[in-house]
C-alpha cells in the first residue's frame, strides 16, 4: 500500500489551511462567544453581596469546579459542530472530493475542534476567571451596609488556577483527588468530547441536537440495562429501584459502579474514534 495514499503531511497542512481560511470569520467568532460567554456565566455565579466577618459563602475551588463544568457544554457543541460539510447533499459532495484521504480529514477536524478547542478553552476560562473575579470585587458590597476593604473582599473569591481544581476535599483539611481519579475525570470528559465529535458523523441535518439526544438514550439505555439486572437477581426489588445489592465493593477496594466508570472513562473513546475515522471512510467510498 502506498503510505503517501493513506497520509501526506503537505496535503494535510494544506487542508488544514483551507479549512482555517475559510471558516476563520466563524472561528474568532466563537471565540469572542466564548470569552463572552464564559465572563458572563462566572461572573453571575461569584457573590457580589456578603456579610462582613461570615466566610461561608467563599467562592472556592470546588465552586470554580462546578462552573468549569458548565462551561465544558459550550467547548462541547463546539467539538460537535465539526463536520458541519456532512450537513446536506450538495456540501457532502464537495467535502467527499477534497484531494485529500479520509485520515487528512478526519484529523483536520480533530486538530481545529479538539486538540485547538481544548488549548483555547483553557486558556479563554483562565482569563475570564481572573476578570470575573476582578469584576465581582469591584461591585462586591456588605449586606448590612457596612464598609469592606479590597483586602476582605479579596477573601469571599480566591484566586483561580487549574490546581484548585485538582482538590477533593477542604473539609477538616484539604485532600486532593489521587492520579487514577483525575486521569478518569480528564479521560471521562474527553470520551464525552469524542461521542459529539464522532457520532455527529452519522447524522446530517440537526446533527449536533441528535447526538445529544442519543448520548441521552444511551445514559438511560444503561440504566435500563441495570434495572433488569437488578430484577433477575434480586426480583423482590422494585422496577427502577436498584437494589443496594447491585453496588458492592470488589477486592481492590473500589465498587463495581465505580469500576464501570473508570472502565468507561478509560476506554470509551478508544471504541469511538475509529467508529468515526471508519464512517468518514463509508462515506468517502
Amino acid at each position: 500500500m502506498n503510505s503517501n495514499k493513506f497520509f501526506s503531511f503537505s496535503r494535510f497542512s494544506l487542508l488544514l489551511r483551507n479549512d482555517i481560511l475559510l471558516n476563520y470569520k466563524k472561528y474568532l467568532l466563537t471565540i469572542a462567544g466564548a470569552f463572552i460567554l464564559g465572563f458572563i456565566v462566572i461572573f453571575l455565579n461569584m457573590n457580589t453581596v456578603v456579610v462582613k466577618g461570615e466566610y461561608r459563602w467563599i467562592f472556592h475551588s470546588h465552586k470554580y469546579l462546578t462552573v468549569f463544568i458548565a462551561c465544558l457544554i459550550g467547548l462541547g457543541a463546539y467539538v460537535g459542530s465539526a463536520f458541519s460539510e456532512l450537513s446536506n447533499k450538495v456540501k457532502t459532495t464537495n467535502y467527499l472530493l477534497l484531494p485529500a484521504s479520509t485520515l487528512e480529514k478526519y484529523l483536520t477536524k480533530f486538530v481545529i475542534h479538539v486538540l485547538a478547542g481544548i488549548i483555547l478553552f483553557l486558556i479563554i476560562f483562565w482569563i475570564d476567571a481572573h476578570l470575573a473575579r476582578l469584576a465581582a470585587i469591584s461591585t462586591m458590597t456588605e449586606a448590612n451596609d457596612e464598609l469592606l476593604s479590597y483586602a476582605e473582599k479579596e477573601k469571599f473569591i480566591e484566586v483561580f488556577n487549574y490546581s484548585t481544581i485538582l482538590i477533593k476535599n477542604t473539609y477538616p483539611t484539604i485532600t486532593y483527588w489521587s492520579w487514577f481519579e483525575g486521569l478518569a475525570m480528564i479521560f471521562g470528559i474527553f470520551s464525552v468530547g469524542m461521542y459529539f465529535f464522532n457520532v455527529k458523523i452519522f447524522f446530517k441535518k440537526l446533527g449536533l441536537i441528535k447526538t445529544a439526544i442519543s448520548l441521552i438514550a444511551v445514559i438511560y439505555l444503561g440504566v435500563i440495562t441495570m434495572t433488569i439486572l437488578s430484577q433477575l437477581f434480586y426480583p423482590e426489588t422494585k422496577w427502577f429501584d436498584l437494589s443496594k445489592n447491585m453496588d458492592y465493593r470488589m477486592e481492590n477496594g473500589l465498587f463495581n459502579i465505580e469500576f464501570w466508570m473508570y472502565l468507561s472513562a478509560y476506554f470509551v473513546s478508544l471504541f469511538l474514534i475509529p467508529l468515526g475515522y471508519f464512517k468518514l471512510k463509508e462515506k468517502q467510498l
